[in-house]
């Protein structure tokens, strides 16, 4: 799954315990500020992630919050 992500990938983020780390891309300091308010006081899952293809469309992991998903779509595709 990682190398099928790597491959289709333009920036991949991996959420732990509330915290972003970037693992394909350059995201602004801003977008990071961003996501870091997001998910300051959400419960999330031990280790969950994200990513953006080249078309800009957003995919989820399958264990990421169902309520968080449109907050996360707004921030990083405006």
């Amino acid at each position: 799954m990682a190398q099928f992500i790597e491959r289709v990938a333009v920036q991949w983020f991996e959420v732990q315990a509330g915290r972003i780390r970037v693992l394909k891309g350059h995201p602004s300091q801003l977008l990071l500020r961003d996501l870091r308010q997001l998910f300051e006081n959400e419960k999330l899952p031990a280790i969950t992630s994200f990513w953006v293809t080249r078309d800009k469309c957003i995919h989820f992991k399958l264990n990421f919050p169902q309520h968080l998903r449109t907050a996360v779509r707004a921030i990083v595709v405006p």
